[in-house]
């Protein structure tokens, strides 16, 4: 398994209803069958609620890949990395949004997203969305792991029989 990566950060999104219910970034992922997706999280407070990590359509926001993370209680105040494998993984050949979801609304006890505060990675950026829309962040971007498999190619005429002989089925 291979991984596509922005590991740095230095700014922090408070997830409240009123700043954002979806943070994450918007990319393109090619030819790849995606199998996990992480962020860095903390928390404020005690928040509650499911947080869901998604990929999604840029196009019509339609979900390719989601799974619930757990509960933000059990979060930590620190940034600490957060990842969940997708029970079944999905090819994805796109511009999409990556995206960690939550749908609490106590302004005290919330989520907090990670982000750097700078441009690392050309042609992607931060996005957050609030509450019907997709607000671009193009100076920062969000903190992520995801992790994926090429597609498998099979050979001209290599036929199922090969593909058992070289151990991919």
């Amino acid at each position: 398994m291979a991984t596509e990566e922005q590991t740095s950060y230095n700014f922090t999104f408070a997830m409240l209803v009123t700043e954002m219910l979806r943070a994450g970034n918007r990319l393109t992922i090619s030819n790849r069958t995606v199998t996990k997706l992480g962020f860095w999280l903390s928390k404020n407070g005690s928040p509650s609620g499911n947080l869901t990590f998604t990929v999604r359509r840029e196009s019509n926001d339609a979900v390719l890949l989601s799974k619930v993370w757990g509960n933000a209680t059990s979060l930590t105040t620190s940034p600490v990395y957060r990842e969940a494998t997708f029970v079944t993984p999905a090819l994805v050949n796109e511009l999409v949004y990556i995206l960690c979801e939550w749908g609490g609304a106590d302004p005290a006890n919330y989520p907090k997203f990670h982000c750097q505060n700078s441009d690392i990675k050309a042609s992607e950026y931060m996005v957050r969305k609030y509450p019907a829309e997709y607000l671009p962040e193009a100076a920062k971007d969000a903190a992520y792991i995801y992790t994926y498999q090429d597609p498998v190619v099979a050979a001209a005429g290599g036929g199922p029989a090969n593909l058992v002989a070289a151990g991919i089925i």
